[in-house]
């Protein structure tokens, strides 16, 4: 039994792999359009996506020990924190990783490219704004494709 534990890959090497395709998939993450990841934070999508991953293959019985797993699931939720914790602190590594809001409408004029760029369609808008009780873009200050895949409005009376 203690032989499931036994790391089958040298310790270094389970922490580079896990660091690099990590890090490697944060960046192809970040590149995504701001709708397709919903209300979760690109970094903890990407950390219950990888220890998913990676305990199917525990479960599985793939070729690395329980051991290598749960390190290298320790590995990933450090390197979450890690950068949750940095992107908290450091304002500069907020704005690497977390993409700011697109300004969709300004003033009630569409800003079809900022649309274009996220893949919001017109229809897809005027659904949210109906939702806020406005019927036409005169009535829009600013609308706004968030971080987190919603689009919140500010009416032009406020």
């Amino acid at each position: 039994m203690p032989e499931m534990f036994e790391l089958t890959m040298p310790l270094w090497e389970i922490a580079a792999r896990a660091t690099i395709v990590y890090l490697a998939i944060i960046l192809v993450v970040r590149v995504m359009p701001k709708r397709k990841t919903g209300h979760i934070s690109p970094n903890d999508m990407l950390t219950l996506i990888v220890i998913g991953g990676m305990a199917t293959d525990a479960i599985m019985g793939g070729s690395t020990s329980i051991g290598d797993i749960l390190l290298l699931i320790g590995i990933v939720l450090a390197w979450g924190y890690v950068l949750d914790l940095m992107e908290f602190r450091m304002p500069a590594v907020s704005r690497l990783l977390r993409e700011p809001e697109t300004v969709l409408v300004e003033n009630g004029q569409l800003l079809r490219r900022n649309m274009r760029s996220e893949m919001v369609t017109e229809d897809e808008l005027m659904s949210v704004l109906r939702k806020q009780g406005i019927s036409d873009l005169s009535g829009v200050r600013s609308a706004c494709l968030e971080a987190d895949g919603e689009i919140s409005v500010i009416g032009a009376g406020r």
